[in-house]
């Protein structure tokens, strides 16, 4: 009669442990991950840098209108 009730028991128990490790392996390699690509850094042209997608102001140039 103990068997019956020590074996469901040492199951659920290794269950329980097995999904522990994987959540903790899972949460380890999610951490490494995340973190392997630099932030990108934004820089206006007014700081000295180009815009990411259009570059330095390629337009044409302001007009100046005389009265």
């Amino acid at each position: 009669m103990q068997m019956k009730r020590l074996v469901p028991l040492a199951l659920s128990s290794l269950a329980g442990y097995a999904l522990w490790q994987w959540q903790v392996r899972r949460h380890e390699q999610r951490h490494k991950t995340s973190h392997s690509k630099p932030e990108e850094v934004t820089t206006w042209e007014g700081e000295g840098g180009a815009l990411h997608r259009t570059g330095p102001h390629m337009g044409p140039e302001p007009v100046k209108t005389t009265p």
